[in-house]
């Protein structure tokens, strides 16, 4: 019996896993879903805010694009939540057919009591039952039996009347679920009508564009040249910064084996003592010291390539990946990071070394992490590029209007760096990238999943 009832303890409690799991899923695929509706809104936005001349652009296309992945993205999620719900609503019937079952069983049961009362309700022959016993003894268990017996007719009343509340709350469970079935069909239906015409659109865009496809062609080359040129600039602004970064750990390392042999800051060198200089002065101290037959520390200083406060929020960075916030507050990535062709001029490669985000128009850039802005760049076009350093990593964020950080700022992670430009051709679009010392680094792997 003992092993009975384990194994019931184990089937209640995997059924009751399973219902919190099914309530998990459809909370989550709620969220998901919300999530998308949002992001097809932006992108619908966008799309307004771009659609400034009758040419179609290359950027309405991109987004448009994202559009149709994000609705077909909600449609998976609407066909999910229906898979469910039909889960849900089989449990539901069962623990219906369930509940009918038991509750006509019980009133059968009750109705036989009653007609077992009915036969011997009458006092005398309930007395009779108690003086024909035996002794006293079993005139008391016959008196307790009957009193038993009368507690449990009154529990069979109050048992029956919860399994009818149960059963109506089901029903009404039910009922409301079928109702959520309807309205998820009706909406399946109208988001698969809505990407069909978006497909279409879509599709007529692309074949506008494809008419100026050599026109297309010749844009890009000349864009990729220009870019090139950029990205070589922001190569030489990072291997500047590396180096200045290592001079700071030298420094650094230095200063601390002056100050171990005793040499004062402020009063035997300065910060413009130069390296060399104060190498000289080590050097003298040394000799002083042996001379004085006294004790040096020889004590070895750590070699550093970044100080140690640099090489603490290097660590921490990497220790964010996948967990950094993205640089804006919505948006979406039409252009991602690597070389990809492009989907018109099908002749030209792009290398993207970062990751494009389109945004609303006003919307500003934020830093993804503590850092310095150890940079800022001008760009012919498109506004400025800030660098932000965090220890040997850099974080870019061009195409930036209006600033609201200078050369040197400490930043807090979430901190507005400026407002992103609104291109003329392109609308609102932040490009952003990650760099480990001189190597660049796919973005996406690093930001919060949306």
């Amino acid at each position: 019996m003992p092993q009975l009832s384990k194994i019931l303890l184990i089937f209640f409690l995997a059924l009751c896993g399973f219902a919190h799991g099914q309530t998990e899923k459809r909370q989550k695929l709620e969220k998901q879903k919300i999530k998308l509706l949002d992001e097809i809104q932006l992108a619908n936005k966008i799309l307004s805010e771009t659609l400034k001349d009758k040419e179609t652009t290359f950027a309405e296309v991109q987004t448009a694009g994202q559009k149709l992945k994000l609705r077909k993205s909600l449609i998976k999620t609407i066909a999910r939540e229906q898979e469910l719900l039909e889960e849900d609503i089989k449990e539901l019937n069962d623990e219906i057919d369930s509940l009918k079952v038991k509750i006509k069983k019980a009133q059968d049961d009750y109705a036989r009591m009653i007609q077992q009362a009915r036969k011997s309700s009458n006092q005398y022959s309930r007395l009779m039952f108690i003086l024909s016993a035996r002794d006293f003894n079993q005139a008391l268990r016959r008196l307790e039996y009957m009193k038993q017996y009368a507690d449990f007719r009154e529990r069979q009343v109050v048992e029956i009347k919860e399994k009818q509340d149960k059963l109506r709350n089901k029903s009404i469970e039910l009922s409301e679920q079928l109702k959520r079935k309807t309205n998820l069909l009706k909406q399946y239906q109208q988001e698969t009508e809505q990407l069909e015409k978006e497909q279409e659109s879509q599709k007529e865009a692309i074949a506008e564009l494809q008419t100026r496809e050599k026109e297309i062609e010749g844009d890009l080359k000349q864009k990729q040249l220009e870019a090139a040129k950029v990205e070589n600039e922001i190569k030489k602004v990072i291997a500047l910064e590396i180096k200045k970064a290592k001079e700071r750990a030298i420094r650094r390392r230095i200063e601390e084996e002056a100050e171990r042999l005793g040499l004062v800051a402020g009063s035997d060198f300065t910060n413009r003592t130069s390296n060399s200089d104060l190498k000289n002065k080590i050097e003298a101290k040394k000799r002083e010291l042996i001379a004085a037959k006294k004790s040096i520390d020889t004590k070895e200083t750590p070699n550093y390539e970044l100080t140690p406060e640099a090489t603490k929020l290097s660590s921490n960075f990497t220790a964010n990946k996948k967990r950094l916030p993205w640089p804006v507050d919505r948006g979406l990535v039409i252009v991602k990071f690597g070389p990809q062709r492009h989907p018109i001029a099908k002749s030209v490669i792009i290398n993207n070394t970062g990751i494009d985000i389109a945004t609303e128009k006003g919307s500003d850039a934020r830093v993804v992490f503590d850092g310095e802005v150890s940079g800022i760049m001008k760009i012919k076009g498109e506004g400025f590029a800030v660098f932000v350093m965090h220890g040997d990593y850099f974080t870019i964020y061009r195409r930036i209007g209006e600033l609201s950080v200078k050369k040197g700022d400490v930043l807090k992670r979430g901190d507005k760096i400026g407002e992103i430009v609104d291109m003329p051709s392109e609308g609102t679009r932040l490009h952003f990238e990650i760099w480990k010392g001189t190597q660049v680094l796919d973005p996406l792997p690093w930001l919060l999943s949306k």
